[in-house]
């Protein structure tokens, strides 16, 4: 070994890089070492430090190995500058893709606690924040069996029915939905079931809401609404169903 030079083991300590790293940057023609001897092990300078700095850098900054090569073909400062801008716009576009996510995440563990804590537990007085929904399907679309795919990774969680009066219709939850569920105290009721949500179903339920809201001197709203838990991978899968308390009725949707 001639001296001043390191082998590869004790040079990847002291760059803080796994050795199969060097490795593989030598495979590829990326880095390679300062010289190899008739045995095959290489050798490398400390001098090289600074360029190793720079393609940890590069590639902490998620640059591509390929484009990395290519700059350092180059060597030019302009395209680095190029390299640089085309990466910041990719980590913006991935901050917004990560906010949207951890939106979803929060908002898919939000609904699996509430089931969680309140499932078959009987109707509860709850308060339930502001919402906006957006119609996906009316009640005569479903009557002539017109089906909807909503799909969780562009459209998040948040499908239900509401029924307002004899009047019902498929929702979606959105930030930007053009009917508002404003914020308030729900009277709420989570249940496990085995079938499909139908309209028996949501009938027998608002009248057990009623019947209790009654029992306590509370005015409900008449519109009532269904929240679809489609986490469960129970064959029981749990269903919700909710009324605002008011100070009285109220009969038309809010479209503000």
């Amino acid at each position: 070994m001639q001296e001043g030079y390191l082998r590869t083991a004790a040079f990847a300590a002291l760059a803080g890089v796994n050795k199969k790293t060097l490795h593989y940057y030598d495979e590829i023609g990326l880095f390679r070492p300062a010289y190899v001897n008739e045995k095959g092990y290489r050798f490398y300078s400390p001098f090289q430090l600074d360029r190793l700095a720079l393609i940890i850098t590069l590639r902490d900054l998620g640059v591509p190995l390929q484009v990395i090569r290519e700059y350092l073909g180059e060597g030019d400062l302009a395209r680095l500058d190029e390299i640089l801008t085309a990466q910041r716009e990719e980590l913006d576009r991935r901050i917004v893709q990560l906010e949207a996510r951890r939106a979803l995440l929060e908002s898919v563990q939000t609904s699996n606690r509430a089931f969680l804590k309140w499932c078959d537990q009987g109707p509860q007085r709850l308060y339930r924040e502001e919402e906006r929904i957006a119609v996906l399907m009316t009640g005569e679309e479903m009557d002539r069996g017109r089906s909807v795919i909503v799909n969780y990774l562009t459209d998040g969680p948040g499908t239900g029915l509401c029924m307002e009066g004899q009047t019902r219709f498929l929702y979606q939850k959105q930030k930007d939905g053009p009917i508002l569920v404003p914020a308030g105290d729900y009277l709420c009721l989570y249940e496990t079931v085995t079938k499909p949500i139908c309209w028996d179903w949501l009938v027998s339920r608002r009248q057990m809401l009623q019947e209790e809201a009654a029992a306590h001197g509370w005015q409900l709203e008449d519109r009532a609404l269904v929240e679809f838990d489609d986490l469960s991978a129970a064959q029981e899968a749990p269903r919700g169903i909710r009324m605002r308390i008011c100070e009285k009725n109220s009969s038309e949707i809010d479209h503000r």
